[in-house]
């Protein structure tokens, strides 16, 4: 097979893959084969989606009805995807922690945590979300560690992170799904 046919094929097979994709959420879209051969079903899919989108119904996938096609593609797995997770605790260097006098997001990120479970358990003093490591932050991160069977560094290190977050989701105030 010489390199343009290959190459044919390999978009073929994708116009089917995202008309395939969009046929998941608009059910009048037929799902069709990825086998690289534009037939009667491959065409019939484009007519589908040229129809629903106020295109030209010509089933040919013509520069615009692909740019289309490839465009709701992508918003097609966007929409299918969860949010990417945001992971404010560096995973690395292994023994990395937050303690007394450090500053910046992390920090407040942590103390935000802290009050929201605060809120329902009311086990801490009030926390100022300053952004600033300070005595408050420190003695309520204990009492988180004293609750989860922690050394009482009051240190925010891998473990504390994992059991501060796990409660801060256990009641309801943050979930992935």
């Amino acid at each position: 097979m010489a390199k343009n046919e290959i190459t044919d094929r390999i978009a073929r097979q994708n116009l089917q893959r995202y008309l395939r994709q969009l046929a998941y959420f608009e059910p009048e879209i037929p799902l069709i084969p990825i086998d690289g051969t534009i037939g009667e079903d491959t065409t019939a899919a484009i007519r589908e989606f040229q129809r629903l989108n106020g295109l030209n119904i010509t089933g040919v996938a013509d520069k615009e009805t692909w740019d289309r096609i490839y465009g709701e593609y992508l918003l097609s797995l966007e929409r299918a995807l969860p949010p990417i997770p945001f992971l404010p605790f560096p995973l690395t260097p292994m023994d990395y922690s937050v303690k007394m006098g450090d500053s910046g997001f992390l920090v407040q990120a942590i103390q935000h945590i802290l009050a929201e479970i605060s809120l329902i358990y009311r086990i801490f003093p009030e926390i100022e979300e300053s952004g600033v490591f300070d005595e408050a932050t420190e003695n309520a991160v204990k009492t988180l560690q004293r609750g989860h069977s922690l050394e009482e560094t009051g240190a925010v290190d891998r473990r504390t992170w994992n059991a501060l977050v796990r409660q801060y989701e256990k009641r309801g105030l943050y979930s992935m799904e």
